[in-house]
């Protein structure tokens, strides 16, 4: 179901292509959720850039950024792609195996850089998420 805000929502839907202005806000969204949270990238947009691949403000791999834990490939994906799509990642999170968000906590570092690379300078973040990477017991405290 749809959340009234990112911080009671489990699953973030990328629909179609992302302009680097947008990215941002995506950016903002997903560190507002709680974990365990996941990305998943609808449609050829989200993975090339789609028809827009050739323009300058186009996002040509949402992965560099943040953690897509499922791609649904299309121009729209088929609605059996969808529903097969949608019943992997349930299984994949009953499992205990859907730990893309993690990576983010991991790895911060990495999507920190190319955020700040694309953006032109420092991304503005409003969660400490090293220290949200202490809770969940990712990153050992360093003192």
């Amino acid at each position: 179901m749809p959340m009234v805000t990112p911080r009671q929502a489990d699953i973030l839907l990328i629909t179609g292509y992302l302009s680097v202005k947008t990215l941002k806000r995506v950016i903002l969204v997903y560190e507002q959720m709680q974990a365990p949270k996941y990305v998943v990238g609808f449609g050829s947009c989200t993975i090339n850039g789609g028809m827009y691949w050739d323009s300058y403000s186009t996002i040509k791999s949402l992965d560099q950024y943040l953690p897509v834990e499922m791609y649904l490939a299309g121009c729209m994906p088929r609605p059996e792609a969808i529903i097969s799509g949608f019943t992997w990642l349930i299984d994949r999170v009953g499992k205990g195996e859907a730990n893309s968000w993690r990576d983010y906590y991991e790895n911060y570092e990495f999507y920190r850089k190319n955020q700040e690379e694309l953006f032109g300078g420092p991304v503005q973040s409003y969660q400490d998420i090293p220290a949200d990477a202490q809770r969940f017991g990712i990153l050992e405290a360093h003192e």
